[in-house]
């Protein structure tokens, strides 16, 4: 129905619904009729799909081509066994792919979105999905609105309409608006408010009148119900690093296929032998190890009250090397109570309360925006901003019946707080007589007061001592008129400030210790005094003295002279921030080098998130906008949290990179072998089934095993990393070269002279098989740590990857006793005195990798390989 044409009183009667709103009834009745207010999406793919999903690969194109070759030729065992790896392999990616979905899914569903609903005279908030058509809802500034709406009270609304109309620029709403025709575009529906976007500026009311599907928003996501081919940018980097890796190996197995050629070889022989090389060194898997790591990070991040929205986020949290937090709720408790009110003539405490004027209180109260409800003790419940909570707590203590008649004030005009504005002003007429209140910061309330200059100085100076003290000031004055519509902000009698305090979070002066010693710089950007902001820094550990705070007069010489950079780089406290300049500090910061991680949850805020490389949203305090914009969002709204999601996002990148290595140097191994075997004239060292099995029985899972280790110790000791900073390092190459080598010269050399002491063929594959089987057991706690000495490190956190360690050991000794496993792996028992030789060989590799870090921690240039790496024992 087009309701941007029809009369507010229409819209009310063709919803069946009154300006009080719904009973609790009739909620429930339009909750059966109309469901839940979701938005349409795709139907998760089944445990089948996922299934199928496996098969969609060119390698796994290969491998059933060479099955199918084997079944023409009749070789029955080897098309078997390649179907049986295909199966197997199918089963695994299926379980993997499934979980982390499943995972993603508790993930998505502990992000809930609120809304502001008026039922039976009462504003409650509850979840928007509960929202049906007829609630009336109530909007402020930073509020996404959760459907589309037919507003019926304005207040200088603005909103912010791009996600759905694609303009840029916010469109003026206004509630008496009508229009005639029936087909207005979205954009100029002015009585109108839809779904996904978000309220810029100012307040509103209104009716909904659709949900779910039904919304613009709703048919929209219909039409793009479809699959999506987007990946996340660190995923598809590591599949382009995968396909690279592939090119290379792919030439290197032509290569000696053509040798295999020359020499003679038979062409299915060769190309069943390719094919294997290939699937066995070719990293495959590790897209969906890397998912997995990924996941893993974040349902670690989830228990630690950090939810990702974005999952490549994780990887670049743990790049951060500094933090440009806000101060209020997250280095602070969020909990603000007024302990004192200054006069221009006394000071009053906790205890003299009750002599304060009346002036104080009614404009504590009626210049405030808080919702409250009466408890069941008999007093108040408030909801709102913990400004205007604390004005009215402060009133509450005093004398409860000025919020019981509050509501007997008739309100003329109003105009809310803004953060650009720094004050919040009210016009109200009570029995024939009209009063106006004014709140906001000293230096802007005193701008509208009737003072004279002496006075005010005298009064900024009290100011700027309380706010020493770690005191937040807010200012208020009245006036009384008679013949007044619009409220005019001249004349006004100053009452005093309010002295609030917000006591620091205990944990965050630890949590800013670990942020430096994690090489990590932490900025605290608020809307504060300078004193108070420097008084709280200190005791934070963020700043020492003045010299490392910019005032909001510093601030804009700073953007008057180009908003230079290196002015910024001692300075850690920012004071009386905009919006603007908290985003062109963000820049500034990250021209300087940084990696910026930003905290925010207003919609003043939204911007410096926008332009952040992590942007992090309170849970808690945070506006939808500010979530809707951020890469993460702290569910407790607590700094400490943030340092939580750097360490297991430095995690999950050290885990990526041990996958990496484990697959490229195992790969690397294998080719060392094969290629020293084809150059010296030597037949084959491993069959193609032997290198499927190989492939099989280590890889298969040791690699996603590796991307759910614990963090290292040190982990948060060390030097941020470079964004930049390739996968393929020095440091990663030299680890793959010197462990893919010996692995491969051992293999060969072994090979090599079993042949020559009389060994058949045969004989000696099996026991080179058996040799390469044991140095990927081993390998694989290689691949824990690129500079912790295995000592280091607690195996406690790794059960799971000993146990299949172990359970891959005893599988191939097993299969080496069982005939069927025996015909198809061209394998025969070995004496317990040769697995021990061999056992022994294979923990030579260990020796070697551990030499390998040694060399590196005494080379006096290891910041070249390891730039990271603060050289600290651990």
């Amino acid at each position: 129905m087009d309701f941007h044409t029809k009369k507010i009183d229409e819209v009310f009667s063709i919803l069946e619904t009154k300006p009080s709103g719904l009973d609790q009834e009739e909620v429930s009745a339009r909750q059966e009729k109309y469901g839940l207010n979701i938005l349409p999406s795709k139907p998760d793919m089944t445990l089948f799909q996922h299934f199928l999903q496996q098969f969609k690969s060119p390698i796994i194109y290969i491998l059933l081509l060479a099955a199918f070759m084997a079944l023409t030729i009749r070789e029955y065992m080897d098309a078997g066994f390649i179907f049986a790896v295909l199966v197997l392999n199918a089963i695994i990616g299926t379980y993997q792919e499934y979980s982390a979905s499943q995972k993603a899914k508790v993930l998505q569903s502990l992000i809930k979105s609120t809304a502001m609903v008026l039922r039976e005279g009462v504003i409650q908030e509850i979840e928007s999905r509960l929202i049906v058509p007829g609630d009336i809802l109530v909007f402020e500034p930073g509020t996404k609105v959760a459907a589309d709406v037919r507003l019926t009270e304005t207040k200088n609304l603005i909103v912010d309409e791009s996600l759905l109309t694609g303009e840029s620029i916010d469109v003026h709403k206004d509630a008496d608006f009508i229009s005639d025709k029936t087909h207005l575009p979205l954009s100029e529906r002015k009585n109108m408010l839809f779904a996904g976007t978000y309220i810029s500026t100012g307040r509103g009311r209104g009716i909904v009148v659709a949900t779910g599907k039904d919304t613009e928003a709703g048919k929209i996501a219909q039409l793009l119900n479809r699959k999506s081919k987007a990946r996340i940018p660190l995923l598809e980097k590591m599949e382009k690093l995968s396909f690279t890796i592939s090119i290379v190996i792919g030439f290197m197995v032509l290569f000696l296929f053509a040798i295999g050629l020359l020499k003679g070889m038979g062409f299915y022989a060769l190309f069943l032998f390719s094919v294997a090389l290939a699937v066995s060194t070719i990293p495959e898997g590790l897209p969906v190890a890397i998912t997995v790591a990924l996941t893993s990070a974040s349902i670690a991040m989830s228990k630690r009250n950090v939810i990702i929205r974005k999952l490549a986020a994780i990887e670049g949290l743990g790049a951060c090397t500094l933090i440009a937090s806000d101060k209020t709720g997250t280095l602070t408790q969020n909990r603000l109570s007024v302990e004192y009110f200054v006069s221009p003539h006394r000071v009053y405490d906790t205890s003299t309360l009750n002599e304060v004027h009346d002036k104080v209180y009614l404009a504590s109260i009626l210049c405030n925006e808080i919702h409250y409800e009466t408890s069941e003790d008999g007093g108040f419940d408030f909801f709102g901003d913990q400004v205007d909570m604390a004005l009215a707590r402060f009133v509450a203590n005093a004398d409860e019946s000025y919020i019981k008649h509050s509501r007997s004030y008739r309100k003329i005009d109003e105009i809310p707080y803004e953060p650009v504005n720094r004050f919040s002003a009210v016009m109200l007429e009570r029995d024939g007589q009209i009063f106006q209140f004014v709140k906001g910061s000293p230096e802007t309330v005193l701008e509208h007061c009737d003072i004279t200059e002496e006075e005010k100085q005298a009064i900024l100076g009290d100011v700027d001592a309380w706010a020493l003290k770690g005191y937040r000031t807010i200012a208020l004055a009245h006036k009384e008129s008679t013949d007044e519509e619009k409220i005019n902000l001249k004349n006004f009698n100053y009452l005093g400030f309010v002295a609030i305090i917000d006591p620091v979070r205990k944990e965050s002066p630890e949590a800013i210790r670990k942020a430096h010693e994690a090489g990590i710089k932490v900025v605290m950007i608020t809307g504060d005094h300078p004193n108070t902001a420097l008084c709280i820094a200190k005791e934070l550990g963020i700043a020492s003295s003045d010299e490392a705070v910019m005032s909001e007069k510093e601030l804009f010489e700073w953007e008057k002279n180009g908003a230079k950079a290196e002015v910024l780089k001692n300075k850690t406290v920012f004071s009386r921030v905009s919006p603007e300049q908290k985003m062109k500090i963000v820049i500034a910061y990250q021209t300087l080098g940084h990696y910026v991680a930003v905290t925010g949850d207003g919609v003043n805020d939204a911007p410096a998130l926008k332009h952040a490389n992590i942007g992090v949203a309170m849970g808690k305090s945070g506006t939808d906008i500010a979530k809707a914009t951020s890469d993460i969002i702290l569910t407790d709204d607590n700094f400490a949290s943030i340092i939580n999601g750097i360490e297991e996002g430095r995690r999950a990148h050290d885990n990526i990179r041990k996958v990496i290595y484990l697959l490229i140097s195992t790969g690397f191994a294998e080719l060392v072998l094969v290629m020293l075997s084809f150059l010296t004239g030597l037949p084959l060292p491993l069959l193609p089934v032997q290198l499927l099995w190989l492939n099989l029985v280590t890889n298969g899972i040791e690699d996603v095993m590796l991307g759910l280790e614990k963090a290292e110790p040190g982990l948060l000791k060390r030097k941020p990393r470079s964004p930049q900073e390739p996968i393929f390092n020095r440091l990663m190459l030299r680890r793959i070269a010197v462990g893919g080598l010996y692995i491969g010269f051992v293999s060969f050399t072994l090979f090599y002279f079993l042949l020559q002491s009389g060994e058949s063929v045969e004989s000696a594959r099996n026991i080179v098989l058996l040799l390469m089987v044991l140095f990927e057991n081993v390998h694989v706690f290689n691949a824990r740590s690129e500079i912790n000495y295995l000592y280091n490190i607690d195996y406690r956190n790794s059960m799971f990857l000993i146990f299949w360690v172990v359970f891959t050991q005893l599988l191939h000794l097993s299969c080496m006793h069982i005939p069927f496993m025996q015909d198809i792996l061209s394998i025969q028992p070995v004496s317990l005195d040769t697995w021990m030789k061999l056992s022994t060989l294979a923990l030579g590799l260990v020796l070697v990798m551990e030499t390998d870090k040694w060399l590196m921690r005494r080379n006096t240039n290891k910041k070249h390989y390891m730039p990271w790496y603060t050289g600290e024992k651990v």
